[in-house]
């Protein structure tokens, strides 16, 4: 059990850097598949709001999910990256996918182009 990797320690709570360092995200979860008479396998680490808010108190996440709700933002899904495309982790995690064709910048787009971009001086047009 020695060469196990800490998930905890070197993993959870990390940033995420894709293929060419732009910043994904924080590590929120950890997805890990049942396997019959094994040990579990990790299957993916994932970045998602509702999964670091979970970690603080089990009925935040069905409370994120009523405000997105609200404010007409379902299908925001979480990102999950499989364990196989993680180069590193250390301080960051890296990852060998390209963040932009994820839905990373999801939650992170729909809230600037509707509120944001709707602000005096907001920035309309800059990316």
């Amino acid at each position: 059990m020695d060469d196990a990797l800490p998930l905890v320690r070197d993993v959870l709570d990390k940033q995420i850097f894709d293929a060419h360092d732009e910043k994904l995200g924080k590590v929120d979860g950890i997805v890990l598949t049942l396997r019959a008479n094994r040990p579990p396998r990790v299957a993916a680490i994932e970045t998602d709001v509702k999964t670091a808010w979970g970690r603080v108190h089990p009925a935040l996440p069905r409370w994120i999910e009523r405000v997105q709700r609200w404010l007409h933002a379902e299908g925001i899904a979480p990102t999950r990256i499989p364990f196989e495309q993680v180069v590193r982790t250390g301080i960051d995690v890296q990852v060998d996918i390209d963040g932009k064709r994820t839905n990373a910048y999801v939650w992170e787009t729909w809230l600037k182009q509707r509120f944001v971009d709707r602000i005096p001086g907001g920035n309309r047009g800059v990316r």
